[in-house]
């Protein structure tokens, strides 16, 4: 894929179309094997297995996740105005939470919906007003 300039589903798409083999890329060393994600060769323990090991290294599934969830939240930042509801702070998207104005209207699934940026969590996020985490303490604490 990389050589074509491709991605790695197409390549799989036409060597299905005109029933090719490849020939695994293997390690030399035993009970290693390659990421090709950061390109490291190693040990079969640095990878999960489910049924089948990962493709990917243990720290390079941790990794994305963690791109995927900042990208996230930057999407639901932006849409809610990417500044803190009281006090306009904006400096760091860490410090930024989400505040549901009225808790008993919160879906009891919300954190299910933090994979993908879909009108099933805009409309969530309407319920909700965007604190910084001062804010969002004070107004936790409101007597």
């Amino acid at each position: 894929a990389e050589k074509f300039n491709t991605t790695q589903s197409n390549i799989r798409y036409w060597l299905k179309k005109f029933d090719l083999q490849t020939v695994r890329k293997t390690c030399e060393i035993e009970d290693t094997k390659l990421c090709p994600r950061c390109k490291d060769i190693k040990s079969l323990d640095e990878f999960y297995s489910y049924k089948k090991r990962s493709s990917f290294c243990k720290s390079c599934i941790v990794e994305s996740n963690k791109e995927r969830q900042r990208a996230f939240k930057q999407q639901a930042v932006d849409y809610k105005g990417g500044k803190c509801y009281k006090c306009g702070y904006n400096k760091c998207l860490a410090a930024l939470d989400f505040h549901h104005t009225n808790p008993e209207e919160k879906d009891p699934k919300w954190n299910n919906y933090k994979r993908k940026f879909t009108d099933r969590m805009k409309k969530e996020l309407d319920k909700c007003v965007l604190l910084c985490s001062n804010c969002h303490r004070e107004e936790h604490n409101l007597p």
